[in-house]
């Protein structure tokens, strides 16, 4: 009978030095804090319903190269948040439209908004842009562009104009509506 209460005892002291050592708070002892890191332009670079936005950060040890690479970088992301909603806005009209040779009318449109895509980036603003140095005595530049939606949708719009095959098939209302909820759609994201 000894031997039963002990084994019992013995098993009640493991089960409660094991539930303690899983449950309860914890500290932790690096020491290591989060640290917020406010990043300069950011805010600037979020796109709304009226303006595609982006934000980036060129780094050089050169001044001029620094706000060069910004500036290219900022741009990317532009074109390709551009792009990735004109995707979008084209995948949800064809659907929607329900067009005959889906695929070609897709592809013909998607060619012509890449080309609107470049030459609507020249219509740029920049936002914001501010100019550090590092530790490293490196050159941070820090850059928000925008554009504004009509640019793209009326250069997309004058594109599909100029276009025979996809005017014939063009709603040009039921595109401007997908169009304006991605817009909108953006803005929520953000």
């Amino acid at each position: 009978m000894k031997m039963k209460i002990g084994n019992f005892s013995l098993a009640i002291v493991l089960s409660l030095f094991l539930l303690s050592s899983c449950g309860g708070s914890k500290t932790t002892t690096t020491g290591n804090k989060f640290k917020e890191i406010i990043v300069p332009c950011t805010n600037e670079g979020r796109s709304n319903s009226d303006f595609f936005r982006a934000s980036s950060v060129g780094k050089s040890r050169d001044l001029a190269t620094s706000k060069e690479k910004a500036l290219l970088l900022t741009k990317q992301r532009l074109a390709s948040l551009v792009s990735s909603t004109l995707k979008s806005v084209t995948e949800r009209y064809v659907n929607d439209m329900q067009i005959g040779e889906e695929t070609e009318f897709e592809q013909t449109f998607e060619n012509m908004t890449r080309d609107v895509v470049k030459q609507k980036l020249q219509d740029i603003a920049i936002t914001c842009e501010k100019t550090g140095q590092n530790d490293k005595g490196e050159y941070e530049t820090y850059m928000a562009i925008e554009v504004k939606k009509d640019v793209i949708y009326n250069g997309v719009d004058k594109g599909i104009s100029k276009d025979k095959k996809l005017a014939a098939q063009y709603d040009r209302m039921k595109f401007k509506e997908k169009f304006d909820d991605e817009m909108n759609q953006l803005k929520d994201e953000q």
